[in-house]
């Protein structure tokens, strides 16, 4: 990476005035560029499924997502209508925004929300005020000045691509070129004729010309649709009609044709998914190397330094999220490869506003195994530029600086392959959960093999735990060591195989060495206090609260365990009970049957439940009121499906991995000062300006402090307690009324008065 280029990349912001305030903040990937739209004086560029615009010249970014204003994630298709100056997107779950230029957003959700059976867009084109839409189930027409679905025409099969010309419709089907006349009844598809049985890949226009993309040509076409003039030959991989020229091209070429069909072409290797040309040179989405710029003379096209990259995650992969004791957010994408998917190794941190991804560069090579499947990431203790991730395929990767160094697997550790001495013996080594303990040895999980915990020590040499009971169990994601230095490891699935879901809790006494202290045990039934008996399908997450209780997120919901010690005697396993305040005196259990899987506390002892298609709920310390239920549809939450949850304890931002990507909001509540000090108690915004209309935050202070706000003269306009060690002011008096412009003392004491603390905070009305 050119300093350059490294430096566009960090002075990439992200502009957007949020339209849910400053609570959401989205930290997508903006990295795989594959389509870019120019238009006015931006250049739009999606990239990893998101969207953002450049303005040349400038030396930042604005970029898009649901906390500005789109109405999904994960774009499908980008279009741009000249003439409306709007851009058409279409997700991968088929809802449709309209983006003008002004940077609104009009949202079309009815073809999502339609009763046809398969929804799957083949292909979009833009002619005049309509967009055309080849689906699966027809040809659908959207009128973008109104905002309106015009029709759907059905023609009994697939709509791969779709032009309108001289007064008539044409589309490509798996039989060949239908043309429709407009002023028919072409909701009758009798109406519709079979004009060409050739079978293009794409049907487009240009100049108000018909053309055909076969997959090794390209065809001016006669108006009967049939080849006119073959004007390339050889494989192209896109083609642009917007502007001035028609832009195609391949691996090796850059190709041009003008209104005279007059061709013009630029040989080099590249990596294109699209170019756009911009009156002297072209703009390139250039996957991973981003949105890049050549400027063109008559023979050579040339890189401009430029690559524009915004500061965002790598990937939108998140399956795994911790937080280090400096605030430091570790990310791991991948998964145990349950489905049998394959996701690419990605590892990344978040620290001061700034994402940093591990290089990649010829890993698999280096290696000679696969790169995939990043189930966990941790630092070491000792050395915050030492890294290691596991993997599902492979096992233990070491890294320095961002850098890998070294692979650990079964020909070089005690990590175990599910088929020793086989070829894809490495490939088969299936690491997962890491997690240091107190005296900064490397634990992990080593699943479907005979002894399960495998642990990389301090001194670098390794030692295996073995529980004969779990042996061959396929798995094992979580591990925590709670209060007392106990592990507590979580399995999975039930399967048909004998293998249960279920929760091990291990006591090694704190001497890896002396085995003779161990005492361990495996439940996967649990009793809960009205003795009702449950087996889970599945068991997905483990945490420790702020009291010492442990809770366990499962298909059936969550369960807390109030007192550790008692696992190895008689556990009961509590499902909290929240009153119905109907009269009936009858309770419901938290979160019956919602499937909990990934649980996190924050400073206030509150539970944050991720969950599988619900949602994310945070519910008070104990249990018994719901705080927030967040869904995608009432939020900027980016998917219903969440992988995991991380709370930062200094700033309250609950980190939240979603299957679309990653995801922060910014809670009350964060970790309680040991002590109560002016000093370190921080206020924001400071000054509160007339447009703020947010909450006032105040962190440093101890758990549970009453917190009062008192005007210069010495009035009480407001109280409360703070939240872990965060209080928060909606700005209002007692009354309800917005406070006056002024000075206001935010003044904490702790619960016997004994101590206090005091913050002031101007605000302008």
């Amino acid at each position: 990476m050119s300093k350059r280029q490294l430096l566009w990349t960090l002075l990439a912001l992200l502009l957007a005035v949020p339209s849910w305030g400053r609570d959401w903040t989205a930290y997508l990937s903006y990295h795989d560029a594959t389509r870019n739209i120019i238009a006015g004086d931006r250049i739009y560029s999606l990239a990893s499924g998101d969207l953002y615009y450049y303005i040349p010249g400038e030396s930042r970014v604005h970029t898009f997502s649901k906390v500005t204003g789109l109405s999904d994630t994960d774009i499908k298709y980008m279009a741009y209508n000249s003439q409306l100056s709007s851009i058409l997107l279409v997700y991968s779950d088929w809802n449709i925004d309209i983006l003008t230029l002004d940077d609104s957003i009009s949202n079309l959700p009815q073809y999502k929300n339609s009763s046809l059976s398969d929804k799957t867009v083949n292909s979009v084109a833009i002619q005049g005020k309509y967009a055309y839409l080849s689906t699966n189930a027809g040809l659908v027409v959207l009128d973008m000045e109104l905002g309106e679905f015009s029709n759907t025409y059905n023609l009994g099969q697939a709509v791969r691509s779709a032009i309108s010309y001289d007064g008539q419709l044409y589309v490509v089907t798996s039989s060949g070129i239908y043309a429709g006349r407009t002023t028919d009844n072409l909701l009758d598809r009798n109406n519709w004729r079979i004009v060409n049985k050739g079978k293009p890949v794409l049907l487009f226009t240009f100049d108000g010309q018909p053309y055909a993309l076969y997959s090794n040509a390209l065809y001016a076409l006669n108006d009967y649709m049939a080849p006119r003039t073959c004007l390339y030959q050889g494989q192209i991989s896109y083609v642009n009609t917007e502007g001035s020229l028609l832009v195609m091209g391949n691996s090796s070429s850059l190709i041009t044709m003008d209104t005279d069909e007059t061709l013009h072409t630029y040989s080099l290797a590249n990596t294109f998914a699209w170019a756009s040309y911009d009156g002297s040179g072209f703009w390139v989405s250039n996957g991973y190397a981003g949105l890049q710029h050549l400027r063109s003379d008559a023979a050579t096209l040339t890189y401009d330094s430029l690559s524009v990259i915004p500061d965002s995650p790598i990937r939108n992969y998140c399956y795994w999220l911790t937080y280090t004791p400096q605030h430091k957010l570790l990310v791991g994408g991948g998964s145990l490869n349950y489905s049998g998917l394959d996701y690419a190794a990605t590892v990344m941190t978040y620290q001061d506003g700034h994402w940093f991804n591990f290089s990649e560069d010829s890993i698999a090579i280096k290696t000679g195994n696969f790169y995939l499947n990043i189930t966990g990431v941790v630092e070491d203790p000792n050395d915050a530029t030492h890294h290691f991730a596991t993997s599902s395929v492979g096992g233990l990767f070491e890294y320095r600086n961002g850098k890998f160094v070294r692979l650990h697997t079964c020909t070089n550790s005690a990590l175990t392959s599910i088929f020793p001495g086989q070829q894809e013996q490495v490939a088969y080594t299936r690491a997962g959960a890491p997690a240091y303990d107190a005296a900064g040895n490397l634990w992990m999980l080593n699943d479907q093999v005979d002894t399960i915990i495998k642990i990389y020590k301090a001194d670098s040499t390794w030692q295996s735990i073995y529980i004969g009971e779990l042996a061959g169990y396929p798995t094992f994601d979580k591990l925590i060591f709670d209060n007392s230095g106990r592990a507590w490891i979580t399995h999975r699935r039930t399967n048909t195989l004998g293998h249960h879901a279920g929760i091990l809790c291990l006591d090694y006494g704190g001497t890896l060495q002396n085995t003779a202290d161990d005492t361990y045990k495996f439940q996967y039934t649990v009793t809960n206090q009205d003795n009702t008996s449950y087996s889970f399908n599945q068991l997905y997450d483990v945490a420790q609260d702020r009291d010492g209780a442990i809770w366990i997120g499962t298909d059936t919901g969550p369960f807390v365990l109030r007192d550790p010690d008692t696992f190895f005697s008689s556990p009961v396993w509590e499902q909290v009970k929240v009153p119905r305040n109907d009269g009936t005196n009858q309770a419901d259990y938290l979160l019956n049957s919602v499937p909990i899987t990934a649980i996190a506390i924050d400073g206030g002892n509150r539970k944050w439940f991720g969950t599988s298609g619900d949602g994310i709920y945070l519910v008070s310390a104990d249990g018994l009121t719901t705080i927030h239920h967040f869904t995608k549809d009432n939020s900027p939450l980016l998917s219903d499906e969440i992988y995991s949850l991380a709370i930062n304890s200094e700033t309250g931002e609950v980190m939240i991995g979603t299957d679309k990507g990653l995801i922060g909001y910014r809670s009350d509540a964060t970790e309680p000062a040991t002590s109560l000090s002016s000093n370190q108690l921080r206020v924001y915004p400071n000054p509160v300006r007339p447009d703020y209309l947010g909450n006032v935050t105040v962190t440093g202070f101890t758990s549970d402090c009453d917190v009062k706000v008192v005007s210069t003269g010495g009035q009480v306009i407001y109280q409360g307690q703070s939240v872990g060690g965060t209080f928060t002011w909606n700005q209002r008096n007692k009354q309800g009324k917005r406070a006056a412009t002024g000075i206001y003392y935010i003044i904490g004491s702790n619960s016997d008065g004994s101590k206090g603390a005091v913050a002031k905070v101007l605000l302008i009305k």
